[in-house]
């Protein structure tokens, strides 16, 4: 599966563009780097296969992946997609930025992406973790899918309004309630 890892059956597909500029670490052959440096920062992920990933991640160690996974070899984990070591062709840290979307150089990317085209429980998944810039990413993201100009379905839409809806109720992110209300006024049922 192109040692892209998805915890809880995601899928593993699509490409984002990186900039230059920032912290980075080149994995030659899978070796040479500490992965454990990244832990808890937000970072950028360029997959061997050139795709690029966004997000806030955690280092699972060999011996944890080994475990859960059932294959012995590091890596970081973006909400549920884990980058195991020899997939990853460099990593280049988010940290000193600093824009209108915080750490993050875009409103949202791929990570919320697939995890709206993966359904309900992948944008579950994402609404209610604990990383709120993940969720601040996920609601502009689903702004997109909901808008009926972007040209594809969103056959989520119904249980998308119902989970923002359990959102707002459990949400103190001023933020996070603007932004689903809004939602859900635009896009909601009439």
């Amino acid at each position: 599966m192109n040692g892209l890892a998805p915890v809880n059956n995601q899928s593993s597909t699509g490409m984002m563009q990186g900039k230059n500029g920032r912290s980075k670490g080149r994995i030659p052959d899978g070796d040479g780097m500490d992965l454990r440096q990244y832990d808890g920062q937000c970072v950028r992920i360029t997959h061997t296969n050139g795709e690029v990933y966004d997000g806030i991640c955690s280092y699972n160690s060999a011996d944890y992946n080994e475990h859960e996974y059932g294959r012995n070899e590091d890596g970081l984990q973006i909400l549920n997609l884990l980058f195991y070591r020899s997939d990853i062709s460099e990593v280049e840290s988010l940290e000193e930025h600093e824009g209108p979307y915080g750490k993050f150089l875009d409103g949202y990317g791929k990570v919320e992406e697939m995890a709206v085209e993966d359904g309900i429980d992948g944008i579950v998944d994402v609404l209610f973790c604990d990383e709120k810039e993940h969720v601040h990413r996920m609601l502009r993201c689903l702004d997109k899918y909901f808008d009926p100009n972007y040209g594809h379905e969103f056959p989520w839409r119904y249980e998308t309004i119902g989970a923002l809806h359990e959102l707002l109720n459990v949400t103190k992110d001023e933020y996070v309630k603007v932004a689903a209300e809004r939602l859900i006024t635009i896009w909601g049922p009439k």
